[in-house]
């Protein structure tokens, strides 16, 4: 698989939470090799940002690329902003991403923007005939991308929506709910969100087939400045290179 640097138009920019934006890039290199849970990293332009962001990919076709942005700086929000015809510059397919089993009984557990590379690999998922189901997590109700979860809906067993506070039926984390579950009912679990939910679930989900997306702050994206460097069970490794997919096994929680 070929890293490439690639000019992407903007096709649109589609408001769908309160701090959420799906953003749907022209692109033909990229988006064909992208594997679920692999990430992009994209110019911005905007003032004193020299830095590229990364972003999970959300979502492929042949023809386009997209990425869901959750506005939390700069960066962030000079991208929620971008216009119909705007020209992004992208490098990528970057890391390893999630293993795809076939036929299996999956979990899908996702918190904030951790929805965006848990979208593709349920798409892979359903195409691969595996059962799955899945548990996302928000901190409000205002931030429940509904159209997003609709489309999982349409691909999954169940889904099961908790917010943190506010207006609505069921109040809790993520963690709160993975204790009402039967976790013998399912064969692998995936996980992508902030690293405080990963290391809660870890005492739940120990010693099963667990992979995990992490979220670090990456410079460069390819494995050479090792600004994103974790310890693992293996020795020091760079989220950007070596994951931002890893078996929940292998990583040193107490030292996240």
């Amino acid at each position: 698989m070929n890293v490439v640097n690639e000019k992407c138009e903007v096709i649109r920019n589609e408001r769908v939470s309160s701090d959420g934006h799906v953003l749907v890039l022209n692109s033909r290199d990229i988006s064909r090799q992208t594997l679920p849970g692999q990430f992009v990293e994209i110019g911005c332009y905007g003032e004193d940002m020299i830095l590229r962001r990364p972003f999970s990919v959300f979502d492929v076709s042949n023809e386009s690329l997209s990425l869901f942005i959750k506005i939390v700086g700069k960066g962030t929000k000079w991208l929620s902003e971008l216009n119909s015809g705007s020209i992004v510059d992208l490098i990528g397919p970057l890391g390893n991403g999630f293993t795809v089993s076939s036929n299996s009984r999956s979990l899908l557990i996702g918190g904030g923007c951790g929805i965006a590379s848990l979208n593709l690999l349920s798409r892979k998922l359903f195409d691969s005939n595996s059962n799955a189901d899945t548990i996302f997590g928000f901190s409000k109700p205002e931030e429940i991308p509904q159209e997003i979860i609709e489309g999982f809906q349409k691909r999954s067993n169940g889904v099961l929506v908790t917010v943190d506070k506010g207006s609505y039926p069921i109040i809790g984390n993520v963690v709160d709910r993975l204790k009402e579950v039967d976790l013998e009912n399912y064969d692998r679990f995936y996980c992508c969100g902030p690293t405080r939910m990963l290391k809660a679930l870890d005492p739940f989900l120990y010693k099963r087939e667990v992979e995990v997306s992490l979220e670090a702050r990456m410079a460069c994206g390819i494995g050479v400045c090792y600004g994103c460097t974790i310890n693992t069970k293996q020795g020091s490794k760079r989220v950007c290179l070596d994951g931002p997919v890893f078996k929940m096994e292998e990583v040193e929680w107490n030292e996240m």
